[in-house]
């Protein structure tokens, strides 16, 4: 039997055990890994277990059985080294299979449209799947290029969406963030997908780089309104002014969390619930502008609840 037969959220693989999170069938959240895959998840730690000791890298990617997986490296005294190893799609989500509304797909689909497309969300809610369903419909309305630029690579988004294309890199060893934008650049493309943000570096690319792109990015956020404030916080780190940039160039922002259906006691499937909000074509989008400049995310809870009119 192997992994790639099961759909789970992460396989944590320790010195002495062997569980999974959140796959479907289990009576909870957290369980043992039934036996059966026992011998596919040992062949799988080995490959993680190489790359670890040949990189010293504590976060990757591998490729196993047609499947991507991303890989992060936990080591320490008592547990000695454990892997959490994230399974990823087969192939990038189609957005039809999320529950955007109509405004907000027109707007990721409008052919001149620039800035960015924040995704915040808890860890493990999907905002990576959502990000790189974005990128394909993007490109298959538009026809033109994209790259995805991911640390580690964990979607499979390299090849054609319809008319358009697809590049990754991955940011690791001497490739960053800013040499891969750069290469992104010369490549012409014009849409990005700047994996997520973690820290003020990022966050400065993905704010420089939604000048002129239309841009794609995730950040670990509990709402809507704490995902602006982190990244301003972030973007603030190296340009105290940056408040005013994120107002002019937020395009759309949206919010999701993950939910296990139950059906018998047994986890039966998974769903999004979704907020999303176009800022820039919002019939208030002045009022908004100014209240992201200003860091009045209070009063901006209250643009950012219930129907917002679009001018589309």
């Amino acid at each position: 039997m192997f992994l790639n037969d099961i759909n789970f959220i992460d396989l944590i693989l320790g010195r002495d055990f062997r569980e999974v999170k959140g796959m479907t069938g289990q009576d909870s959240y957290i369980s043992v890994l039934p036996d059966v895959y026992y011998d596919d998840a040992d062949i799988l730690r080995n490959e993680c277990m190489s790359i670890y000791r040949e990189s010293g890298r504590t976060e990757f990617s591998v490729f196993y059985r047609t499947r991507l997986y991303r890989v992060t490296v936990i080591v320490n005294e008592i547990s000695g080294l454990t892997f959490v190893i994230r399974q990823t799609p087969i192939q990038p989500r189609s957005l039809n299979d999320i529950p955007f509304t109509t405004p907000i797909i027109t707007s990721i689909e409008r052919p001149n449209a620039t800035g960015l497309m924040l995704i915040a969300g808890e860890m493990g809610s999907g905002k990576t799947t959502t990000a790189a369903a974005v990128l394909s419909r993007r490109l298959q309305c538009t026809g033109c290029l994209g790259v995805s630029i991911e640390d580690p690579i964990e979607t499979l988004s390299e090849g054609r969406h319809g008319n358009g294309r697809c590049f990754q890199l991955e940011v690791s060893g001497g490739e960053t963030y800013s040499s891969a934008i750069k290469k992104a650049y010369r490549m012409g493309a014009s849409v990005f997908l700047l994996g997520e943000i973690r820290d003020a570096v990022t966050a400065n690319e993905v704010l420089r780089a939604s000048l002129s792109m239309f841009v794609i990015s995730t950040i670990h956020a509990s709402n809507i309104l704490d995902g602006i404030e982190r990244y301003i916080t972030f973007c603030e780190e190296v340009n105290p002014m940056a408040a005013s940039t994120v107002a002019n160039t937020l395009y759309i922002v949206s919010y999701q969390k993950m939910n296990h259906n139950i059906r018998d006691g047994k986890i039966h499937s998974r769903r999004i619930e979704l907020t999303a909000f176009n800022l820039k074509n919002a019939k208030t989008a002045t009022a908004i502008s100014g209240k992201i400049k200003t860091r009045s995310f209070r009063s901006l809870n209250d643009d950012l609840t219930g129907h917002i009119e679009y001018e589309l």
